[in-house]
């Protein structure tokens, strides 16, 4: 059995030690291998191109996490270069700026269609997929996923459901190994949920 992970930054473990990262100790935990895709800067695009190439791969994964960047985070085109682009970024193209003056929804719908997207295909190919974020969105898009029978485990400050978060990596911007194992340690119960089902 084999299962693959996919992210941005936080899955990557960028900043902290390879053993922190949350995949490897998840791994170590469940005496399991996990393929670490997870991507510094990458975004909701990202982990779709991601899960297609895997799941057309004879080798596909038993079982998928899926960490969601935040939604402010695209790929914009000019010239046919790729920029990832986000909103705490500084020197952002105009077209990302006329998006985020245009509204709100130019970067939660596609990342909402994304996830249900990902996640039919998994359905399809028959492989589990646990969908987590390491922040939250507004209810609304938990109904919309919801409404597809997808729950996204997000961080709802109860000792339970929660993802621990510090800033306290060797940048001062990514989290601690003490958050990773935090991480680690949520992940296994929500896979066991998964499994039982």
């Amino acid at each position: 059995m084999t299962a693959m992970a996919v992210g941005c930054s936080h899955t990557a473990g960028v900043a902290i030690h390879p053993v922190d990262c949350y995949v490897n100790v998840l791994s170590n935990g469940l005496d399991l291998p996990i393929l670490n895709k997870g991507q510094p800067g990458g975004n909701a695009g990202h982990i779709q191109s991601t899960l297609v190439q895997a799941l057309q791969n004879s080798l596909r994964p038993d079982f998928v996490i899926a960490q969601w960047p935040n939604p402010f985070r695209r790929t914009t085109w000019y010239n046919n270069t790729a920029r990832n682009e986000n909103i705490q970024r500084h020197g952002n193209s105009a077209v990302f700026k006329h998006l985020l003056q245009a509204g709100d929804k130019n970067f939660y719908q596609p990342w909402i269609d994304t996830i249900i997207v990902c996640n039919l295909l998994c359905k399809t190919a028959a492989v589990p997929i646990v969908n987590i974020m390491i922040e939250d969105v507004p209810a609304e898009y938990h109904r919309m996923l919801a409404a597809d029978s997808i729950v996204l485990h997000v961080d709802k400050k109860t000792p339970d459901e929660t993802w621990l978060m510090d800033s306290a990596a060797s940048d001062n911007l990514h989290h601690s190994a003490r958050c990773h194992a935090q991480w680690a340690q949520r992940l296994h119960g929500l896979l066991n949920e998964l499994t039982t089902r």
